[in-house]
Parts: structure tokens; sequence; C-alpha cells
């Protein structure tokens, strides 16, 4: 069974998802810190648009910034006001009102990026000033990521968006990803929206299958055939039978019982300990070794925020680590 998605429902119905989750999300609290906020919803798409419209937020205002007596484009001030978003992405404090729209513009851009892809596109670049500002917003893809990182890398200085949406017609649409769209919802926790949001289509009913009589033909058997059951093993043979025989749920079985260390390269971990843990390579196994207990991908992302100590979540290190989580628990 496939489901086609209601576009013109788009809006709405993320409006009152995102009313739905705001309002779990305040019976305790009257305002929501980035702990809180980076593990809203059990969508990391979604979690990363919401980020990602906080970090918008902060550019625009930063490009207003202006003064007769002070030059806010010197390098030295650019490095100290990143510095300074950095200290505030570690203090966030965010109020009901204030969520709740950029909530529902990260579901809804959540739905299309999975469902719609080219409406999402044309979407971001509706909204944006500039279309080459697109490439910004590639870090907060994780849904078809591997198709928008093409696009991305195609766009120039000059591009418009009649050039960008012709760029995207031209991709290999094969990498498109396959989102189911239970999972997807449930994820959000709202899997009763299902009607509301898509359309079942009905897969055809494949055609009988006319069979042939088989005609039995007597095998003849090559006498120089070799027949002895003491004959040398082929490397076909000391193929390991149960690793062949492995179920989906065994591998990820098997999957899920190593530490983080051990599915990490070499590189990756010198790039962690230098990078998120001061050079500390005891402190990055502590890391590890707490989050290998969590119980699932919001635990892990609770553990690993407690050995945060002022991390770049803009960096190519933390995209890497929250790969890595996502790997070990989605």
């Amino acid at each position: 069974m496939r489901y086609k998605l209601k576009h013109e429902a788009v809006s709405e119905i993320s409006e009152l998802i995102g009313q739905d989750i705001v309002d779990q999300s305040f019976q305790s609290f009257d305002k929501i810190d980035g702990e809180r906020l980076i593990s809203l919803t059990n969508s990391r798409q979604v979690n990363s648009f919401i980020i990602r419209s906080l970090f918008n937020q902060w550019r625009n205002e930063v490009e207003r910034l202006e003064s007769p007596y002070f030059d806010f484009n010197h390098e030295r001030v650019k490095e100290a006001l990143k510095a300074f978003m950095n200290v505030l992405s570690n203090h966030i404090s965010i109020d009901k009102a204030h969520l709740t729209p950029l909530l529902v513009k990260a579901i809804e851009d959540a739905i299309l990026i999975s469902f719609q892809p080219k409406s999402y596109l044309e979407s971001i670049l509706d909204r944006i000033e500039k279309p080459q500002d697109f490439r910004l917003q590639f870090k907060y893809i994780k849904t078809n990521r591997d198709l928008f990182k093409v696009l991305v890398d195609k766009i120039g200085d000059f591009d418009t968006k009649a050039s960008i949406m012709h760029s995207y017609d031209e991709l290999d649409f094969t990498q498109l990803e396959s989102v189911d769209a239970n999972e997807f919802l449930q994820k959000l926790g709202v899997e009763g929206r299902m009607d509301e949001l898509f359309e079942v289509i009905e897969e055809p009913k494949p055609e009988p299958v006319i069979v042939e009589p088989v005609v039995e033909v007597e095998t003849i058997v090559d006498s120089e055939e070799p027949t002895d059951p003491d004959q040398p093993v082929t490397i076909n043979d000391k193929f390991d039978p149960q690793q062949k025989g492995m179920t989906l749920a065994e591998k990820l079985q098997r999957k899920m019982n190593q530490s983080i260390e051990a599915t990490l390269t070499l590189n990756e971990k010198f790039m962690f300990q230098n990078n998120l843990f001061g050079g500390d390579n005891a402190q990055m196994r502590e890391a590890f070794a707490s989050v290998d207990q969590a119980v699932d991908l919001t635990d892990a992302l609770n553990r690993a925020n407690a050995f945060n100590t002022g991390w770049d979540m803009d960096s190519e290190e933390v995209e890497a680590f929250m790969n890595v989580l996502e790997r070990r628990f989605a």
C-alpha cells in the first residue's frame, strides 16, 4: 500500500500537530531550554528545522547591526559574534508562544522534504532573500540529504530561483529516500492523522501467472565430474553459513551490541577527541560509556549533552557526532 501526500492539507495539519506537541511539552514548564529543544520530538528532521529557525533569526539580527561608530564587518568582530552565538546556543530559553510558530513551520517543512522535496525547495527559495543562501540551509537537512548535497554543490553565487529549480529537475532522483508515512507520523505521536494528511493509493493487482507444464528431462551425469565427498573445500563453502542466513533483526541486534567506540573509525575518534573533548581521551571514553547505556536516541542526546563544554553546534564535528548517535539508536 502506498500513500500520496495531500498538499493542500499540509499547513493545517502541521499547525494541529504542532499545537498538540507544545501543549504536552509545556505542561510542566514555562520555558524550554536547549537540551529539551533538540529532543522535542522523535523526528530528528523536525528538531533540526527548529534549530534552523533560531539560527536564521540570529543571522538576520546580526546582519541588521549597523553603527557609525563601530565596524561590525571586521573579522575580529565577526569572530566575537560567532563565539557569542555559541554561548547563547547553550542558554536557550523559549516560551510556548514563541516556540509554536517555529515548531509548526518545522513540521511543515519536514513533511514536504520527506514526501514532496521539490515543494520544500520552492518554499525555502520563496522565503529567503538571496536564492544562493539555500546553501546555508543544507546543514539542517537530514532527510534526502544526499540528493540536496548534489544540488547545493551546483549552486553558484549568481544563481536565481529559476536556475536552482532547473538544476533540481536535472538531479538523479534514484537518490530520493523512501520515507514511510506511518513511521513518520509515529515519531510525532500522531498516527491518527494519517487519513487527514495522506491519500491511500491502491496497488494494482498482479496479473495471474500462467505456469507452463514442466517437461522432465533426464539428467546425464558426467562421470568425469568429481563426486568424492573429500574433495577440497571452496571459498563459497568457507563462507559463514550463519552470516548468510542472518535476519535483519539479528544484524541489527549485533550492531546494537557494539559499543559506540567500537563503531568509530580512527579519524572519527581523533576528530571527536580533539574538537569535542579538548584532547582528553579519558573524558571521551567516559562520554561514550555513558551514551552506550542509553535506551533510545532522546536518552543518548541527553547523556551526550552532559559532556558539552561549549561545542560549536554548527561545526562538522557536532554534525558527525549526531550522525553516530543516529546510526546507533535511530
